[in-house]
């Protein structure tokens, strides 16, 4: 009976598993790429469930079944399933409208509830596959079945808990972490004659995924805290969208009011090129490309597309350079856009140069290279809104991706040329933010 109900499971994983690759292929054409992690998460679910199922004797006809344990097995059932639920329904509606057509907010929030749960599921999942492999090896050898089914009991419990707890937190993070922002204030002495008796203020934020917001009042609180520094420089790193340039189009309004001394310089980032959402061909894609450019250019932000122009600051001559790359990394995680010999072409060398990229390992090409970039902004990784963030303790999932994925970076073989790496203000994947608040990040440059 059992061997009955895994080949079932298996055959709904295969078949979600297919139908799941060829929705995202249609609709969101850049996550196709990622099919393989949903086949561990759906192979997870099934493991975790038949080892439930398994363990306590679910539905079974031999053993005595009295109504309330009927009932509980029944809701016990339909809690652990309706998140698979969801998902399915979400890409069934997903197939069926667009992701142009449906209110991505909305959706965005759905999906992320049920991937925290997955996240959760797949952590005891990997717990679990470690537990069995050393009680199996156990078993094996001298420890009777008996006994390994009674501590896997007690496991499975102490899991069930674990969830619970986890879920709980995920949840605080959704509702109150999600819009926490927070202004980190950092000083970086030059000493750069271009500089000489001129300081700089520049506030940094990146990856503001306009669509997750449920509501404006963020989006207008960050502005209010950007321009209550009065910033010289505001320099965004990209992700402005995460489907497509509509998105931008609710926040126009706010994002006008924003003020800086000497000017908005802005550069894109991967979501901004149309990879995660359906269009007809190539060319209609590049168009929402240029619009997002476009809406950001009528705003009088200066969006540095492989290029850089100088800033005057002063009638002595003092002066910065700026320089923007589109979206380049170095690994090619994703289809990269940036040309760093464009970016650096005719490039004033004597200018304190500033380096705007939204994937921080780009600095690495600039060690590599020994490209004239004193100071790399960055983004992107989000501190996979995730980990600890304080003067003591800095840890994340990210630094399993990114070596640098949060704050201020050195290196004592190039101690002109640094890196700081914002964390994000919006969220992707998750609709939450646990210990990794959003941020604002101002620089001193002196």
């Amino acid at each position: 009976m059992r061997k009955k109900r895994l080949l079932i499971y298996c055959l709904l994983f295969s078949f979600a598993i297919v139908f799941l690759y060829f929705v995202l292929g249609f609709q969101m054409p850049a996550m196709k790429k990622r099919i393989f992690i949903f086949a561990i998460w759906f192979f997870a679910e099934i493991y975790l469930w038949f080892s439930v199922f398994k363990t306590f004797d679910l539905f079974s006809k031999t053993k005595k079944r009295n109504k309330k344990r009927k009932i509980t097995e029944i809701i016990f059932t339909v809690l652990y399933w309706i998140p698979a639920l969801i998902i399915g329904i979400m890409m069934l509606f997903l197939a069926g409208k667009g992701i142009q057509n449906i209110d991505k907010s909305g959706y965005l929030t759905i999906m992320g509830i049920c991937v925290i749960q997955y996240l959760i599921k797949f952590l005891l999942f990997f717990i679990l596959i470690v537990f069995d492999a050393v009680t199996h090896f156990l078993n094996y050898f001298c420890v009777r079945s008996i006994a390994i089914k009674t501590i896997r009991k007690r496991f499975l419990k102490i899991a069930l808990g674990v969830y619970i707890l986890c879920f709980l937190l995920l949840m605080y993070g959704t509702i109150w972490g999600a819009d926490n922002f927070v202004v980190r204030e950092t000083t970086i002495f030059s000493n750069h004659k271009s500089l000489k008796n001129n300081e700089l203020k520049i506030v940094l934020v990146s990856d503001l995924h306009l669509a997750v917001w449920r509501t404006k009042k963020p989006m207008e609180k960050v502005v209010q805290l950007i321009n209550a520094q009065n910033p010289d420089i505001i320099c965004i790193t990209g992700d402005y969208v995460q489907f497509s340039s509509s998105e931008f189009i609710p926040y126009i309004p706010i994002l006008q009011q924003l003020k800086a001394n000497y000017g908005i310089y802005s550069v894109l980032g991967n979501h901004d090129y149309g990879r995660y959402s359906y269009f007809p061909d190539d060319d209609t894609r590049k168009k929402d490309v240029q619009q997002l450019i476009e809406y950001q250019r009528n705003l009088g932000w200066r969006i540095l597309l492989n290029q850089n122009e100088k800033l005057i600051l002063n009638s002595n001559g003092n002066s910065v350079t700026m320089a923007g790359i589109e979206y380049y990394s170095p690994k090619k995680l994703f289809k990269n856009e940036g040309d760093i010999d464009k970016t650096f072409a005719n490039i004033d060398t004597s200018d304190y140069v500033i380096f705007l990229s939204h994937d921080p390992q780009a600095w690495h090409t600039v060690k590599e290279q020994n490209l004239p970039a004193n100071l790399t902004l960055s983004g992107h990784t989000h501190g996979m809104q995730l980990g600890i963030y304080s003067s003591l303790i800095r840890w994340s999932p990210a630094s399993l991706l990114y070596k640098e994925w949060g704050g201020l970076y050195s290196d004592a073989h190039f101690p002109n040329k640094k890196l700081y790496v914002n964390v994000g203000l919006g969220s992707v994947g998750l609709p939450a933010r646990v210990g990794i608040s959003p941020e604002i990040t101002v620089i001193i440059l002196r």
